[in-house]
């Protein structure tokens, strides 16, 4: 499962408000994230996103949410979708707008790079 670990947490009452991701191309994919709820208990965010290539809309959910102490994005295994590198991509956006907000570099990941790159992430990778 595609996953990246930010060190430290986020403000996820503050993030439902401010976490802005807008639209973003990645080559010939268009990345959008649409809306976010947050979990009852608070320690939690689903964002719900679209990524379209070459005409095929795919509809992720990523599901951010406190481990040990640091916050994890990855995509939400109740919704099935196809794991491309756009899609990778799109939970790269969302990790980068939680940096913006406050959390710290990603600790640990198993996207590549060349799916990374270009976005800025604070990494401090193992």
């Amino acid at each position: 499962m595609p996953h990246l670990v930010l060190c430290g947490t986020v403000d996820f009452r503050r993030a439902t408000k401010e976490l802005d991701l807008g639209v973003v191309r990645w080559g010939r994919a268009v990345i959008k994230s649409s809306n976010l709820w947050r979990r009852s208990d608070g320690d939690a965010l689903l964002v719900d996103g679209v990524v379209v290539e070459l005409g095929r809309p795919l509809h992720p959910v990523a599901l951010v949410a406190v481990r040990d102490g640091d916050t994890v994005v990855r995509l939400w295994p109740v919704v099935e979708v196809e794991r491309t590198q756009a899609v990778q991509r799109w939970l790269g956006v969302i990790a980068s707008g939680l940096q913006r907000l406050g959390c710290g570099a990603v600790r640990t990941t198993n996207i590549g790079a060349e799916v990374l790159g270009g976005l800025d992430l604070e990494l401090d990778l193992d």
